[in-house]
């Protein structure tokens, strides 16, 4: 009788053990998915002034002859 007991706590602890595991495995995945999408508005935003840059650049360039 008390093995039957001790079987079915082991598989209710191996169970757990795996949820945590996929929550914590899930976790670090919407992380890193943060991390590259604020990356990638980095970058979008430093085209954006390096753009902005070289008009400004144009537009000031004086007409020498």
């Amino acid at each position: 009788m008390k093995s039957n007991w001790f079987k079915y706590v082991f598989i209710i602890f191996i169970i757990i053990i795996l949820v945590v595991s996929i929550f914590i495995i899930r976790r670090n995945e919407k992380e890193k998915e943060q991390e590259l999408e604020y990356e990638n508005n980095n970058k979008q935003e430093q085209v954006k002034e390096i753009t902005l840059a070289i008009a400004r650049a144009r537009y000031y360039e004086p007409n020498i002859k």
